[in-house]
């Protein structure tokens, strides 16, 4: 199997780590010639798919399926057109993407589906939640509780050209789920638990999740195959909810290829996501067995002078030609840039047990050398002892 990627930053790194797992050539193309995910991948081009249409087409051609692995709308529509001229598959879902793109839309068809959210403002009341609706991550997201913030968080929003959003402030786990379909059924995965920094950025994945029931459990699985099947979904879509009084709302879809979470699944219980995407739109299989025997932390940290940091995902891209460590300071592996000696680099530590405590014990053993070997010092200790 030999995948292209397009994209190479979060989600190109993703699909790039885990076709490697499943034993696929890969060719990451981006316009940037130091996108971190080119190092990850067997092949990488610098190529600009929308201006140089003729040339992607011949590259792209040469591969037996194309993941597209970012969110510029123009370079998707433009990949969705290319590949109705082929027979080349594209593992991705154009009219999914463009209702979960906009929070607006994918609130409005989250509503019809009659799945748990988040209350509306202002019936909800403080405190809330302002983000823009057509923002990927954490961008532009604030919480508010009073007038005046909300006001602050309205005009964020405006400074971004966007559609504000404003929902209820949940509080407890978050969690996440992805869904694979094939056009006529869809088939939920693994939950996982995200943790955000202080600005709602994505900071480490937790499999399996700690704390819940299995009726919590079941009603996120189903609400997720019911929203990927009621858009008849061909391709993946991550699902993202908050669980509050034994219910899990739901916050949004993102029907991409999403990064960090699929790895920790694969490094908790063995089942590739991509893997199962190309299965599904490839071989018409939609595999529903997922079988849960481990555990894995997922974390990203950064490190600048002696000082290391626990930062979220957008801090972890600023990486640069990462490559895969085995072992590094008794992890399971790092996604990394680091060197001896070198005085910022960033990393993605992945350590994994049989039970959530082992991981967690081998991950703030990893922490603990990797600290003591390299004579750093950390903001936010307290967190290595959660």
């Amino acid at each position: 199997m030999k995948l292209g990627i397009v994209g190479g930053v979060l989600q190109g790194m993703e699909a790039a780590y885990l076709a490697r797992k499943a034993g696929y050539q890969t060719v990451v193309f981006d316009r940037w010639d130091e996108a971190p995910a080119f190092s990850l991948a067997d092949e990488s081009i610098v190529l600009d798919v929308v201006k140089e249409r003729k040339k992607a087409m011949r590259w792209l051609a040469d591969c037996d399926a194309v993941l597209p692995a970012n969110e510029n709308m123009e370079t998707l529509r433009m990949l969705d057109d290319m590949f109705r001229e082929t027979e080349v598959p594209m593992l991705f879902d154009l009219k999914a993407y463009e209702i979960s793109s906009s929070k607006v839309l994918s609130n409005q068809y989250m509503e019809r589906q009659g799945v748990p959210m988040p209350g509306s403002w202002p019936e909800c009341g403080y405190p809330v939640v302002v983000k823009p609706s057509g923002q990927s991550g954490s961008a532009g997201v604030i919480k508010a509780t009073c007038d005046a913030d909300l006001q602050r968080g309205i005009q964020k929003v405006r400074e971004l050209n966007d559609e504000v959003i404003v929902q209820e402030f949940v509080e407890g786990p978050n969690i996440s789920i992805e869904v694979i379909g094939n056009g006529s059924e869809a088939a939920p995965m693994v939950l996982t638990e995200v943790v955000l920094d202080n600005s709602y950025d994505c900071r480490m994945v937790k499999c399996p999740v700690d704390g819940i029931t299995d009726e919590v459990s079941r009603s996120f699985s189903s609400d997720a195959q019911k929203l990927a099947e009621g858009i008849s979904l061909r391709g993946i879509m991550d699902v993202e909810a908050i669980v509050k009084d034994g219910l899990p709302k739901v916050l949004e879809i993102d029907a991409r290829i999403p990064s960090q979470t699929p790895a920790a699944v694969y490094h908790a219980t063995g089942i590739n996501l991509v893997e199962r995407l190309v299965e599904a739109l490839v071989e018409d299989k939609v595999d529903p067995n997922c079988p849960r025997h481990g555990a894995a932390i997922y974390e990203h940290i950064a490190v600048d002078g002696n000082v290391l940091r626990f930062c979220g995902e957008g801090a972890f891209s600023e990486v640069r030609r990462p490559r895969i460590e085995p072992g590094l300071f008794g992890s399971d592996e790092m996604i990394t840039d680091f060197e001896a000696g070198k005085k910022c680099w960033r990393a993605t530590i992945i350590c994994s047990g049989a039970t959530p405590e082992n991981a967690w014990a081998r991950r703030t053993r990893c922490i603990h050398d990797l600290m003591e070997q390299n004579s750093l010092i950390t903001v936010g200790e307290a967190e290595m002892h959660q």
